[in-house]
């Protein structure tokens, strides 16, 4: 096991072109405050990756690194501490389908409030229409409910985050079942839609929730693997089931690089913020003073070896050796925007 390393997870950065823009802006004037992000941006060695979940995978040596086939469901589900260990498990997100002309938009968990008994309510009344397809339902938090079956479906289906604001009628499930898919879906909004919950948070002026988003499908190749770190400080629920898998001790509470043993292999991931580019700014000015640099300076203490930056499109590395790397010159805070 390495020792001595810091692993940073930073959530992929997603924002409106406003906010993009704003942020920009906001960068550029704050630039010299976050000279550690920009070291370790030009200095490190630079891996680009695709997609963010599959490469924390591969830090933990996860076989988890085909996004097509990414057991999410099943991985969130071991991060609510539910045994998944068998059978195929489907992520079913409570959604608001709202008909627009010719199409249906959809919104997530995000753009309403979902208290836990309300969402209970609406799935002990579409629980019939569950189990007469072979689907067991289990709530983990707030918002998160999973489905088990025994045998994997001959359909795919779209992800949550690349449906959420467009039209459903372009990502519905596809495949040799599909059709049996989109007849449930279906029954299940017409069933969430009468019922009393929904009818109670109109009278609320609150969103209705009338319906289920199925993703994320799939299979655990197996239950344990070998331990890669020593500490998991995470609330996320992606690495939080890798930390299950790999017998890894799971903190919730930690404020920057003094919270963390020093001489161990550890792994922060940082919360998501709102998507604003205010929230981004400070999140990244916190991220800077908290972490990078007195990351940085352990490293230059010889009391930390390496610090690892996961962020939504490059892996980076930054070791003592890096830090002499002068001749490379500092990204630009601009820039800084197109490597998160």
């Amino acid at each position: 096991m390495a020792a001595s390393n810091l692993t940073l997870v930073i959530p992929p950065l997603t924002l409106s072109e406003p906010e993009s823009a704003q942020l920009s802006t906001a960068l550029e004037k704050s630039g010299k405050k976050l000279a550690g992000l920009r070291k370790i941006l030009s200095r490190g060695q630079r891996e680009y990756i695709d997609e963010q979940s599959t490469s924390l995978a591969a830090t933990f040596n996860l076989p988890y690194t085909d996004v097509n086939s990414f057991p999410t469901a099943a991985i969130m589900a071991m991060g609510c501490g539910m045994d998944a260990a068998t059978g195929y498990w489907l992520c079913a997100d409570p959604v608001n389908l709202h008909p627009d002309l010719d199409h249906v938009v959809l919104f997530d968990s995000t753009s309403f409030e979902l208290e836990k008994h309300e969402l209970g309510q609406l799935v002990s009344e579409v629980n019939e229409l569950l189990l007469e397809n072979g689907l067991t339902s289990y709530h983990g938090r707030q918002h998160n409910l999973f489905l088990k079956m025994v045998d994997k479906p001959e359909v795919s289906f779209s992800s949550l985050e690349s449906v959420v604001g467009k039209n459903i009628l372009q990502h519905l499930p596809e495949g040799r079942d599909a059709a049996k898919w989109r007849l449930l879906q279906n029954e299940i909004q017409m069933q969430m839609t009468q019922s009393r919950v929904n009818s109670e948070r109109e009278q609320r002026g609150q969103s209705v929730v009338n319906g289920l988003w199925f993703w994320g499908g799939g299979y655990l190749f197996r239950p344990k693997h070998k331990q890669v770190y020593d500490v998991i400080f995470a609330n996320d629920l992606i690495t939080q089931g890798f930390a299950r898998l790999t017998d890894t001790s799971i903190e919730k509470d930690c404020a920057g690089l003094e919270d963390i043993p020093l001489g161990k292999n550890s792994l922060v991931a940082i919360d998501v913020p709102d998507a604003t580019s205010a929230a981004w700014h400070d999140l990244l000015l916190s991220i800077e003073k908290q972490w990078l640099k007195p990351a940085l300076a352990a490293i230059k203490k010889n009391e930390l070896e390496s610090i690892t930056l996961l962020t939504g499109k490059i892996k980076i590395i930054f070791t003592k050796q890096e830090q002499g790397s002068f001749w490379k010159r500092s990204v630009k805070p601009r820039a800084i925007m197109d490597l998160l």
